[in-house]
C-alpha cells in the first residue's frame, strides 16, 4: 500500500477503541524507555561512564530482558558496599520483576472489546508444562495503572543509581480541579 493510501485510510477505532489503544501504547513506549534505562545504568555501573562509549550498547542491546535484570542485580550486589546508595536493589529489582509481569500481561495477550456492551476483555493464554486460557473483564483503569506501575519503576531505578528524584506523573499530570 503506498503513503497516500494509508493517509486516506480511517482507523479510529479499529481494531479496538483507539483510548485502549493509547493505553496499550503507552505502556510499550514506558516499557521502551525503562530497557533503555537499564542499559544505560548497567552501562554506567560497569564504569562506561561515557554516555557515547558504544561498548555497552553493544554488549546489551540483544541480549534479553530477564538477562538484563540479572546483570543489573549482580552488579549492584557486588557495588552496594562502596556505593551505599545502591542499598534497597533487591527491591527495585523485585518492583521491576513486577512490572514486567504487569506489561506482560496486556502486551502478550489480546484485547478486545464488544462494540453493543462496551466491555473489553483480556484472553490470556500459558502453555506452559499445560494449556491455561481465560477471559477476563478489564477497563481502561487496568491498563493505565500498569503504565503507572511501569513509571513508579522507573524512577525507582533512577533514585537507586543516580541517588535523584524526579516527579511522579501522578503528581505532574492530576486532572485539574475547579475548587
Amino acid at each position: 500500500m503506498k503513503k497516500e493510501e494509508l493517509r486516506r485510510l480511517r482507523l479510529a477505532g479499529w481494531p479496538i477503541p483507539d483510548e485502549f489503544l493509547i493505553e496499550l501504547g503507552r505502556i510499550s513506549a514506558l516499557w521502551t524507555s525503562l530497557e533503555w534505562m537499564m542499559e544505560t545504568y548497567i552501562g554506567k555501573l560497569a564504569g562506561f561512564n561515557d554516555l557515547s562509549d558504544p561498548k555497552p550498547f553493544i554488549l546489551l542491546r540483544h541480549t534479553s530482558f530477564p538477562q538484563k535484570l540479572d546483570i543489573l542485580s549482580a552488579l549492584c550486589e557486588k557495588l552496594v558496599p562502596y556505593f551505599s546508595n545502591l542499598s534497597g536493589y533487591e527491591d527495585v529489582v523485585s518492583q521491576i520483576r513486577t512490572a514486567q509481569k504487569s506489561r506482560n500481561r496486556f502486551i502478550h495477550n489480546s484485547v478486545g472489546f464488544d462494540a453493543e456492551t462496551k466491555k473489553a476483555t483480556l484472553s490470556v493464554g500459558s502453555a506452559r508444562g499445560t494449556v491455561k486460557t481465560s477471559i477476563e473483564d478489564i477497563d481502561i483503569l487496568d491498563i493505565r495503572a500498569t503504565s503507572i506501575e511501569i513509571h513508579e519503576t522507573m524512577r525507582n531505578l533512577h533514585r537507586l543509581v543516580t541517588g535523584k528524584e524526579y516527579p511522579s506523573i501522578t503528581e505532574t499530570r492530576k486532572e485539574q480541579s475547579n475548587d
